[in-house]
């Protein structure tokens, strides 16, 4: 068979490499020419009436702002346009497959589902948009279980998947110029139940409610919530599998805030359909690290938690951090390159904040929506602040005080990304303890 690769980003190599590894021969096109060398890339005399599919990157749009050229010749060719999704369902059928999406809280449900599974000795592999490829995954027989966070780009080329479960977190506005509208974004995600056997979904807003509703009526599925009660629900913190009490969440450091609570419960829905005791599944949460970079915790001293949450590159993802630590003394480390919105839709936060501490770029227009709300120190950069933090919080007498790196800004004015910005501030830290 002969496939066509369009995007040779990390996916692209992983998918051309796979099937290369298959014997199966392989046409790859990337606007950067050097991504394709080792692999067929003359666009020019392309064997279109032998080309099996296109696999097509995440990363270039299906239809919006408009198909790229070879996506439409394709489609006036009634050719399939898939994802590597596909390809790794389709190889690896005797395996289980779990996919996760949603608007936010993909990542952290993902790596808790994989963890909580791994804690009770399952084979497990998990990827996907979380980071690994799908087909860089270890091959799985029918013990194992893949766990796949998914989002809406590689669910827009992935039909059909025939998961045994499909997990939904929430939908709210994102990706619309890729999408088009709400309805053209709530559809590309609700592929993931295509051919699904089983599903776990919050109801909690009202895009989602919806989606229950219409999928509950086709195949099992559970409501969850952490606003009402459902068949999975959490009330102050406490998980409940309808009015049976199971997971005090409060002391998992690593799932704290409201947010978390919902990639718990949905979490545990999820492992309850896959066979897994509440018990286990309790004993699996307890344990669970946390995603790295997202409200991680770094080390304590005393009274003082250290979190890292560089992966909050807006203020939207900084929220849920000052609400997860409002009850303490927030020593809040923020900045960076700044989003086109700010800061500004924090302020109800800002009594939560004892101290604020600005790096990058965004310190001048961050201190300005300070100024009189909270108070602030202009730090330049990341050692400057974490030592000035550190040096505040050692002097507060409350119970327990953070150090929160939630920097509500990309990182690319002084790091590569927000994983380099993480890794820096996760280093800084250790140096101090």
């Amino acid at each position: 068979m002969t496939y066509l690769i369009l995007g040779m980003g990390r996916s692209g190599q992983a998918t051309a490499s796979w099937l290369q590894d298959q014997k199966e021969k392989v046409i790859a096109f990337d606007d950067d020419s050097k991504k394709c060398e080792g692999f067929k890339s003359d666009l020019n005399s392309i064997p279109w009436n032998e080309i099996t599919a296109v696999i097509q990157s995440p990363g270039i749009p299906y239809n919006l702002p408009q198909p790229h050229a070879l996506t439409k010749e394709a489609l006036s060719r009634n050719i399939p346009i898939l994802s590597d999704i596909n390809l790794l369902r389709q190889s690896q059928n005797k395996a289980a497959f779990i996919g996760i999406t949603g608007t936010n809280g993909k990542s952290t449900t993902t790596a808790l589902i994989g963890h909580v599974l791994k804690e009770n000795k399952k084979e497990v592999a998990v990827g996907g948009n979380i980071g690994i490829p799908a087909l860089s995954l270890s091959k799985l027989n029918e013990k194992g279980i893949y766990v796949l966070e998914l989002s809406s780009y590689q669910l827009e080329f992935s039909p059909s998947l025939n998961l045994n479960i499909a997990a939904w977190l929430n939908i709210s506005k994102d990706h619309l110029e890729r999408h088009g509208s709400m309805s053209g974004y709530v559809k590309a995600k609700m592929r993931i139940f295509e051919g699904c056997q089983k599903a776990a979904i919050s109801i909690d807003d009202s895009y989602s409610k919806k989606v229950y509703e219409q999928i509950n009526k086709k195949i099992p599925a559970f409501s969850v919530s952490v606003e009402r009660k459902a068949d999975i629900w959490v009330s102050q913190g406490t998980l409940f599998e309808g009015a049976t009490s199971i997971i005090d969440l409060n002391p998992i450091l690593t799932l704290k805030g409201k947010h978390n609570h919902q990639n718990a419960a949905v979490a545990y829905a999820t492992l309850r359909l896959q066979g897994l005791s509440a018990h286990d599944i309790q004993k699996g949460m307890h344990t669970f690290p946390g995603l790295a970079h997202r409200l991680e915790i770094i080390g304590h001293n005393q009274n003082i938690i250290f979190v890292n949450d560089s992966k909050a590159t807006n203020a939207d993802a900084t929220a849920k951090a000052l609400d997860s630590y409002k009850d303490t003394s927030i020593y809040w480390i923020a900045g960076g390159r700044p989003k086109s919105n700010g800061i500004a839709s924090l302020k109800q936060y800002f009594p939560k904040i004892t101290h604020a501490f600005l790096i990058g770029e965004a310190e001048a227009d961050f201190a300005k929506t300070l100024e009189s709300k909270v108070l602030y120190s202009k730090c330049g950069d990341l050692d400057t602040a974490l030592q000035k933090a550190y040096g505040m919080a050692q002097k507060d007498q409350s119970k327990q005080a953070v150090i929160l790196f939630s920097p509500a800004c990309a990182s690319f004015d002084q790091f590569k990304d927000f994983e380099h910005r993480g890794e820096v501030f996760r280093d800084l830290v250790r140096g101090l303890l």
